[in-house]
């Protein structure tokens, strides 16, 4: 980041036409620029004018871009919509003066907020529908219902909701990646955790991961009077089920033999189950990027 300049720029034609502006250039060099080129909308004024702006006042920043938004932002048309990054405007000097005096006190801007877990589990979730798709993700997936940002490889990019793209859409341009659903699944291998509870048994419960789905029953690890009462459908049932024995308190059993636990307490562990995950594809994710925590 590169110190430079604030500027205010006054235009002998109107006493309350300013433009004002940031650069890392001295401000002479920047000054002959919006005096010269006819093509910006300052550079226009002076040609049909034939009267030059002239420096009002600067302020050195350490931060320009941030200056910038400091300054609009306290003359109140940070929002305005007709000025569309031209930055010329009629203001009174009461407006002026009160940007400048927030850009004095703003010095360099706050550092990003931290990305919330669930951010960092979403992206997770949406590159492994993406492996072997010759589709990349741009960014980062901030909600399966909103837009994300993709590029494919024929370089063309586009916005989309997750929950397509993950589906099994493809570049809308050039169709690079689509696929058909139960491919992606496959892929991915999704698992269901359940949690299981026979009627015969009661105190005791069972956690088993299966590749079936609901609507096939869970054929695969049902049986001998046992029944699903909760499941999450998780990526990695490895993790999952790490995640799920440390909630429970307790060692998980060999050969998924049936534990004796209040169904309270399994209960409340399957609740807690997702955010858990998040916490911890989060901190893989976060060291994936070199992201640390600071000491």
């Amino acid at each position: 980041m590169k110190s430079g300049y604030l500027y205010v720029l006054g235009h002998p034609s109107d006493p309350d036409l300013f433009k004002i502006g940031v650069t890392i250039q001295p401000l002479k060099k920047r000054l002959a620029a919006h005096n010269s080129n006819y093509t910006e909308y300052a550079g226009k004024i002076v040609k049909e004018t034939g009267q030059k702006w002239e420096i009002k006042t600067y302020i050195e920043v350490s931060d320009p871009y941030w200056a910038e938004s400091v300054f609009w932002d306290a003359t109140g048309l940070s929002e305005f919509p007709g000025r569309q990054g031209i930055e010329v405007e009629r203001l009174d000097w009461k407006q002026v003066q009160a940007g400048l005096d927030a850009v004095k006190k703003a010095g360099v801007r706050p550092p990003p907020e931290p990305l919330p877990d669930w951010v960092y589990a979403y992206t997770s979730w949406m590159k492994k529908r993406l492996e072997g798709r010759d589709i990349k993700l741009v960014g980062y997936v901030r909600s399966k219902n909103g837009k994300a940002t993709y590029q494919c490889s024929n370089g063309h990019e586009w916005r989309m909701m997750p929950l397509l793209v993950a589906a099994g859409a493809g570049c809308p341009e050039c169709g690079v990646g689509k696929r058909h659903f139960d491919n992606i699944k496959q892929a991915v291998k999704l698992d269901y955790l359940c949690l299981l509870l026979n009627p015969d048994k009661p105190g005791f419960i069972k956690i088993a991961s299966t590749h079936c789905t609901p609507e096939q029953g869970f054929e695969e690890i049902i049986g001998e009077g046992w029944d699903v009462h909760r499941y999450r459908d998780v990526d990695d049932p490895v993790l999952a089920k790490s995640i799920i024995w440390e909630l429970l308190g307790v060692p998980s059993p060999n050969n998924g033999e049936p534990i004796k636990i209040d169904l309270s307490k399994a209960e409340q562990a399957f609740c807690d189950l997702i955010a858990q995950m998040y916490r911890e594809i989060a901190l893989i994710e976060k060291k994936n990027e070199g992201v640390h925590k600071p000491d």
